[in-house]
């Protein structure tokens, strides 16, 4: 641990992912912000992300990690040596270890209680941090939008967890596209004071290309546990957009996926220099990003965020979800409506549609400037200051 933690206030961040590494980009980029004026200790129970740079002012405490696989009820310990019960015990005893040495400020929960998946757990921390602590803040961090607009049983859970918890809710949303009341149906229960910070997105600096250079096509899956039919569909049809457009195509695989070596033998195959495999590398993919004439992704919170504010051209692979994604599709949609983006689906992926739309895409005007809503980061450090202060 820093030596920075005896002079400036503490915040521990609880950050939970189990599909998709959406909630850890988001919980970095807060992070960040927060470290000018707080200690900042991150206890990361998703599976450690390879090739993604952690400032060094901010302290990752690694959980043995959990996950969960798409069409399954239950969580899984990444490491199998563990059961699920010995996963849940050990890291509980390195919360109670942190909370023990750190006796922090301030505790933010990514997405709980919204999310209920690990609510022992995060119960648990909270009253931990607060025994330890009595002045102790406590921080909901979620995003903008979640699957609960026709409301479910857990609602009142999550009110009550709030109402009874928690000092602060900030929504990392542009509540003039998404306000929580029209995704969270008992938001009028909720008594904390809460904001819709804005969105967080990292800050990103643009290349500007020769005029000669060809176009680049840039696609990833993130997290990648899900979505490799979408990259083994661009390789295949690379040769007919190819002979429409010459282009780049620049392909990242996923942070937690197994298909490097599949996906780079089907290209061999092609015999093209016009295709770069890369394996999953946050700012390998940020720089690529910068030069981009299209972005090609599943449309998570992330990537649609940053290609949108940057008025990137983007191509959304709307994947349908074994357990549904009402949370993605409702953020797909409005902005497909909106002009800023183009949609296929499973079925456009084995014919001349995933072809014909990106031409059409890569063809679109640079997108118009929507006006959305980027302050999230510094909007949401200056709450989380005052409340610290009293404010």
């Amino acid at each position: 641990l820093k030596s920075s933690i005896n002079i400036k206030p503490k915040i521990v961040i609880h950050c939970q992912y189990v599909y998709g590494i959406g909630h850890f980009v988001r919980t970095i980029e807060l992070a960040k912000g927060l470290s000018n004026y707080f200690s900042i200790f991150i206890l990361n129970g998703g599976e450690s992300v390879p090739n993604f740079d952690i400032p060094s002012e901010i302290n990752l405490i690694q959980l043995p990690a959990i996950y969960k696989e798409e069409n399954v009820s239950y969580l899984s310990p990444v490491e199998s040596i563990y059961s699920i019960e010995e996963c849940f015990k050990k890291r509980s005893d390195i919360i109670e270890n942190t909370l023990s040495n750190l006796k922090p400020e301030i505790i933010i929960t990514e997405h709980f209680p919204f999310g209920l998946l690990f609510e022992d757990e995060v119960v648990h921390l909270i009253s931990s941090a607060k025994s330890l602590n009595s002045n102790v803040k406590v921080v909901c961090s979620v995003r903008d939008i979640i699957e609960s607009s026709s409301g479910s049983i857990k609602d009142n859970i999550t009110v009550q967890h709030l109402n009874n918890c928690y000092d602060l809710l900030l929504i990392h949303g542009d509540e003039k596209y998404f306000h929580l009341k029209n995704t969270f149906s008992l938001y009028n229960e909720i008594s904390v004071p809460n904001y819709h910070t804005g969105y967080i997105v990292k800050s990103i600096e643009l290349n500007t290309k020769s005029e000669h250079s060809k176009p680049i096509l840039l696609a990833s899956i993130a997290g990648g546990r899900l979505g490799k039919e979408l990259l083994n569909a661009l390789i295949k049809n690379h040769s007919a957009v190819n002979k429409q457009i010459i282009h780049k195509l620049i392909i990242f695989t996923g942070a937690f996926d197994s298909c490097f070596e599949e996906l780079r033998d089907e290209i061999k195959k092609l015999s093209s220099n016009d295709i770069e495999l890369f394996a999953f590398d946050r700012e390998s993919y940020l720089s690529y990003f910068s030069q981009s004439d299209l972005v090609i992704s599943l449309g998570g919170y992330n990537s649609i965020i940053e290609s949108i504010s940057n008025r990137k051209r983007l191509l959304v692979y709307q994947r349908e979800f074994a357990q549904g994604n009402e949370e993605q599709d409702l953020r797909i949609n409005l902005f497909k409506e909106m002009g800023v983006l183009n949609v296929i689906s499973s079925k456009d992926l084995n014919n001349s549609n995933l072809a014909d739309s990106i031409i059409q895409s890569l063809n679109n005007d640079i997108y118009r400037n929507v006006n959305l809503n980027v302050n999230g980061v510094a909007f949401s450090t200056e709450l989380i200051t005052k409340l610290n202060k009293g404010l």
